[in-house]
């Protein structure tokens, strides 16, 4: 649609809305007013004839007949006056009508403006509240729903950039390590093994991002197959931690270790997104943990609320206190603290454990780590 095709539209709308507005508000109060009118005259004149009949002291049809013309005369001043007062109430709610009419329409043009103008992409557009009624509050919801959406449209492009460049820069090592194997070898080229190596782990890279990407999708659209059984999840971090440690020691030497209370009860969840929750908060604070540092994984039991908490610590950077409340978010990246991913890998824990019942919370402090605990629910 051309700009001038838009801006017709609008011009129709706002019309249509104006006039509508502004003829069922005349109509009403008209037929208000018009309508305790009809109402009080009634009343007033059968209180009229009452007194007549009190007065002659209920003398009958004599009295009446001889009262005739009074009450005909009398009912045709009163009429005039009903008529004149009509006129004028109608004058006066036609006036009030069109002024109220203005004030309404006023704020649903603002919002009509500025949701065309969301429609067609500009979602810093807002609102104008030029009334504190139920309109005004509408307009005040309207601009948190704008806002929110331009910070999702942030988010969105933040989130390409970074799946951009983690989508090129392991593909880039793979085509390196493969066009050095196929050409003439020379002192740079580097041994086959290390090769196919470094070809192994971008590959493995590319795999994980491309499930989370898979899980996130399954994630919104309801359809991620989810048990619910008792799991032994001391046994389940210990599993983990034993196929993580290598990698980490190799990676970034960085130590992971287990910690498992004594007695604690199973809890209810899926065993597959339970080692999918262990396994991305493990791989997280691995890669965010400066090289000789630790990371441990907790397991313990608070029996008086029935529930299992599953701590990762790290010894990491820490993160400021402003951007703390946001690494759940979906697609957020910390500035230098948290960097190197898409933004998936917490947000998906975050509904993960959310679906199974739990909860997850963060504390960290700059310089000296974070701490990442799941509550879940213990099935005793």
């Amino acid at each position: 649609m051309t700009d001038r095709g838009s801006e017709g539209l609008r011009d129709r709308f706002r019309e249509r809305v104006r006039t509508r507005i502004q003829t069922k508000l005349t109509v009403s109060h008209i037929a208000v007013v018009t309508l305790s009118l009809l109402v009080f005259s009634t009343l007033g004149f059968f209180f009229y004839m009452w007194l007549l009949w009190e007065s002659n002291g209920r003398g009958g049809w004599f009295s009446w007949r001889a009262q005739l013309a009074q009450i005909v005369g009398i009912t045709i001043v009163v009429l005039i006056v009903i008529a004149f007062i009509t006129g004028c109430s109608i004058i006066v709610a036609m006036i009030a009508s069109r002024y109220v009419a203005r004030r309404l329409t006023r704020q649903i043009s603002e919002l009509e403006e500025a949701t065309v103008a969301i429609a067609a992409g500009h979602l810093g557009n807002r609102v104008a509240i030029l009334s504190d009624d139920e309109l005004g509050r509408l307009a005040v919801r309207f601009n948190a729903l704008a806002a929110r959406l331009e910070e999702l449209d942030q988010q969105r492009r933040s989130f390409v950039s970074s799946i951009s460049h983690d989508l090129r820069t392991p593909i880039a090592i793979i085509r390196g390590n493969v066009d050095s194997q196929l050409r003439d070898a020379d002192d740079e080229t580097p041994a086959p093994i290390d090769a196919f190596r470094s070809i192994e782990h971008e590959a493995m890279t590319l795999g994980k991002l491309v499930d989370d990407l898979f899980t996130l999708s399954r994630l919104e659209e309801a359809a991620l197959p989810m048990a619910r059984q008792p799991v032994d999840l001391g046994l389940l971090i210990e599993d983990a931690v034993r196929a993580m440690r290598p990698y980490a020691l190799k990676a970034s030497r960085v130590s992971v270790n287990a910690s498992v209370q004594e007695d604690v009860p199973p809890v209810f969840g899926d065993p597959t997104r339970l080692t999918q929750i262990v396994n991305n908060l493990l791989h997280n604070a691995v890669r965010h943990t400066p090289e000789g540092g630790i990371v441990i994984a907790d397991v313990s039991a608070l029996p008086r609320e029935n529930t299992v908490l599953l701590a990762v610590r790290d010894t990491g950077v820490g993160i400021a206190p402003e951007v703390l409340p946001k690494i759940f978010d979906r697609f957020y990246q910390g500035d230098s603290v948290r960097s190197g991913g898409a933004g998936l890998g917490l947000s998906i824990v975050k509904q993960l454990v959310e679906i199974q019942g739990g909860s997850v919370a963060a504390e960290s402090t700059v310089g000296e780590g974070t701490t990442i605990t799941v509550t879940l629910q213990a099935a005793t």
